[in-house]
């Protein structure tokens, strides 16, 4: 999907979790494409507090995002 469609998605998906559910998980906007999408996740699990949604952008070659539900206890 493109970037925002990924925004409205991850908007979406926020609106509709329960508050716990925030608690434990993060919604992470990452390139589509396997390789891409693992590169920025290791990055971001560096130093996720330098990450924004805007942030994956510079790792995708083909501008194709998707959402991607990720446990806070992994970083």
């Amino acid at each position: 999907m493109t970037f925002s469609e990924a925004i409205k998605q991850k908007k979406n998906i926020l609106r509709n979790t329960s508050e716990f559910t925030k608690t434990l998980y993060d919604y992470v906007i990452i390139p589509a494409l396997e390789e891409e999408s693992k590169k920025y996740m290791d990055d971001f699990k560096k130093s996720p507090s330098l990450f924004t949604d805007e942030s994956c952008r510079k790792y995708s070659s083909n501008a194709r995002f998707r959402v991607f539900l990720f446990p806070k206890n992994q970083i």
